[in-house]
């Protein structure tokens, strides 16, 4: 049975997936970020910070399920030491990318709101590179793997 992304050349196959898994993950991680944005506005106005705890709680949830989408769907390889410990490099990474972004855009007065989804996708595409490499598979030097 092919796939829609069977449908492709093998080259683009694993960017389409990848970007219908950020996909997923920008609208789990905004969503998160947003009510958590909304709670602490109402009820903890004075809490420092606390636009970078919502954005962080936002991200955390939603990496645990971009991990197991990552290595199945995007990557087609299993889950084992040797990519979760370069997709959580990646992810500390992005991490660092998105927060800063961030702020940036708050700085040059985006609202909070909109700063939190263009931050997101922004550091998405500088994820897709540093990912890749901990995904390829040595014995066929591709991502590819056939679904069953």
């Amino acid at each position: 049975m092919r796939t829609w992304t069977g449908r492709l050349p093998s080259k683009y196959r694993s960017a389409v997936r990848f970007t219908v898994v950020g996909a997923i993950g920008t609208a789990m991680q905004y969503g998160i970020y947003y009510v958590f944005l909304a709670l602490f506005e109402r009820y903890c106005p004075n809490l420092h910070g606390y636009v970078t705890l919502a954005f962080t709680i936002g991200f955390c949830v939603e990496m645990v399920s971009n991990y197991l989408l990552t290595s199945f769907y995007t990557f087609r390889s299993k889950p084992c030491l040797k990519n979760a410990g370069g997709f959580l490099v990646g992810r500390a990474v992005n991490y660092v990318v998105q927060v800063a972004f961030l702020h940036l855009l708050i700085r040059c007065t985006m609202p909070e709101e909109w700063a939190g989804i263009a931050a997101i996708a922004l550091a998405g595409i500088v994820n897709y590179f540093v990912l890749m490499p901990f995904f390829k598979t040595k014995d066929r030097g591709t991502t590819e793997r056939p679904l069953r």
